[in-house]
């Protein structure tokens, strides 16, 4: 494995040990059960961190194409993450959720450019492969991660709150650490731009395409499913630690088995897919991996004990795993060379828009009615979102 493409993938492990420990599992739990907040005040933190994403990545992709740039823009959103994760443990409710959503804003946003330096590391025709690869390493930092959390729990206490805010400290100094070798391993080639005004030129470009949107009818299809799917992506990723607290009293030493066990389907869900991907199309291995979460969701609906619960998640790794690996190759199919940042850009705008509605809406049925009425949600968004995703195709 070439050194660039083994720091490229290790940025996957750093930012999955963030999304699985701060994410879907301590920055919910501290807010709920140490600062007394609730479901809906967490989706709606989470909404509004990716309304702000999705008003500024469509910029950020367009001008890292401008100047040839991408690694500036992932180094510093990574920053400014692991320091408002650190700082979380410190903080009142109000403050904890501006600071989580702070640290949310920045490590998506940080995924924009990340995503855009694929075609600088491999051939085209092995995109799936290495998204495969990347997501595979990101698993495999949530065995990682999982594991440090409960060494340093199993010695500060489970339930304790010096042990729940230790947790913080852990996932920034786990971000911070894999991250650095990936702004060490990672050398984008040298781009002369004579480009005085790359702002507006950015600016320009960004209009351009807008603009002339009608003529990229394959993108407009694939923001709308995408829309759709990552809707109920994005809130079962933050919730679920908490429907299973609620549903089955789900402990969390029971969560980290189950969460383990996840990612290594995960893993197998990335790689299996990825390669599929590359043989039949991402199209149809994503429209496969969005059929398996319709699956997945309906044996949550009825879960009543912690065997249902496992089997809903395992079959949930390899969804999870699917379609984080065959969202990319599929963008990189429908997108001109010179505009793979800007279109990374419309697809972090649609995903983030999707993370506004998903979270917000799953959390406000939570509170105002019940887990299994916002589970039927969910699995709506998917059914549309797979529909939509037929008609994703170039043009």
């Amino acid at each position: 494995m070439k050194k660039e493409v083994f720091g490229w993938a290790l940025y996957d492990l750093a930012n999955t040990g963030f999304s699985s420990l701060f994410v879907t599992f301590f920055f919910p739990l501290f807010i709920k059960v140490f600062l007394e907040g609730n479901e809906f005040q967490i989706g709606l933190v989470y909404g509004i961190s990716m309304l702000f994403v999705a008003l500024i990545v469509p910029f950020i992709g367009a001008f890292s194409d401008v100047i040839g740039k991408r690694m500036p823009f992932v180094i510093v959103f990574t920053l400014i993450c692991v320091i408002a994760t650190f700082f979380v443990p410190f903080s009142n409710l109000l403050l904890a959720l501006f600071l989580g959503g702070l640290a949310n804003f920045a490590y998506h946003a940080a995924l924009t450019t990340y995503n855009a330096l694929m075609p600088e590391l491999i051939n085209k025709k092995y995109y799936g492969k290495l998204s495969g690869i990347g997501v595979g390493f990101g698993y495999a930092g949530n065995f990682l991660s999982i594991g440090l959390a409960a060494l340093i729990l199993n010695s500060l206490g489970w339930e304790s709150l010096k042990g729940i805010k230790s947790m913080f400290f852990l996932t920034a100094g786990f971000f911070l650490v894999f991250s650095l070798v990936t702004f060490s391993f990672v050398r984008e080639k040298k781009k002369n731009s004579s480009d005085k005004n790359k702002f507006k030129t950015a600016f320009v470009e960004l209009k351009k395409t807008l603009v002339n949107i009608k003529k990229h009818t394959g993108l407009i299809f694939y923001l709308i499913s995408m829309f759709l799917i990552m809707n109920a992506v994005s809130a079962a990723i933050v919730f679920l630690y908490l429907f299973g607290r609620e549903r089955i009293g789900l402990s969390i030493p029971g969560y980290m088995v189950v969460f383990c066990l996840f990612s290594v389907t995960a893993i197998f869900g990335a790689v299996v897919f990825g390669r599929l991907g590359d043989r039949i199309g991402a199209k149809k291995a994503l429209t496969m991996a969005v059929l398996i979460w319709c699956v997945v969701i309906a044996i949550l609906i009825f879960v009543t004990n912690f065997t249902t619960f496992l089997v809903g998640g395992l079959i949930g790794g390899i969804a999870w795993g699917a379609v984080i690996t065959c969202t990319r190759p599929l963008l990189l199919e429908l997108a001109p060379k010179k505009k793979v940042g800007e279109f990374f850009g419309f697809a972090e705008f649609a995903n983030k828009f999707s993370g506004i509605i998903g979270p917000a809406a799953f959390g406000a049925l939570v509170v105002f009615w019940n887990y299994s009425a916002a589970l039927l949600l969910l699995l709506i968004f998917f059914i549309l979102g797979g529909i939509v995703l037929q008609k994703c195709q170039k043009y």
